[in-house]
């Protein structure tokens, strides 16, 4: 059963992707019931994924709420997926060409975003939805950089979460920092989302 809210197009339902409602009717909502609106369109289907491109408005509302409330991040542990979409999305917004993967058999990486022509560079980046107070252990950074090295054609490995990284992570991997390795927890993730707001 559809919760319509006076919103004829936002269907809350639970299904993956809800069409995008108009902007007015995004500023008159709380993120729970912004997040299951379509925040992209998938544009092509590759070998491994879709091509995305970012819906501005879904995107920017989603910002403008976790400037003013930063622990609304934690509302995506609810949904991992729709996590990884505004992850790809922003990536879009900063210049990248960007390829959501599948759910299911995507090798460790959610999201593939790259730069092509001289100075190419394409990023391989594993989205972590989780809840306050979970971390991100060592052995997901350590997967994770089995996946880059598995991945020849990445030039860098990133780790985006809601939470934040066990303490003995960044210890461990100092020496890949920030060079092949990023580390975004939830400050940097927002800091990195601020900076791309005007865009």
């Amino acid at each position: 059963m559809a919760l319509t809210l006076g919103i004829s197009n936002l269907n809350l339902s639970g299904s993956t992707h809800v069409p995008a409602a108009p902007k007015e009717d995004l500023d008159k909502l709380p993120l729970d019931l912004i997040l299951p609106t379509e925040i992209l369109e998938l544009a092509e289907t590759t070998s491994e994924g879709s091509l995305i491109r970012a819906l501005a408005f879904p995107w920017l509302e989603i910002l403008n709420q976790l400037e003013n409330n930063p622990d609304l991040i934690h509302d995506f542990s609810q949904s991992p997926r729709k996590f990884e979409e505004f992850v790809a999305a922003s990536y879009e917004k900063d210049g990248f060409s960007v390829t959501l993967t599948p759910q299911s058999g995507d090798g460790g990486k959610d999201v593939i975003a790259e730069k092509k022509g001289f100075g190419a560079f394409r990023i391989i980046d594993q989205c972590k939805a989780f809840c306050k107070g979970r971390a991100v252990s060592p052995n997901d950074v350590r997967a994770m950089m089995g996946t880059l090295y598995r991945n020849t054609n990445a030039s860098k490995a990133v780790i985006t979460t809601t939470s934040v990284f066990a303490p003995s992570v960044a210890d461990e991997w100092k020496d890949y920092m920030p060079n092949r390795l990023e580390l975004r927890d939830k400050t940097g993730l927002i800091e990195w989302l601020q900076g791309l707001k005007d865009r």
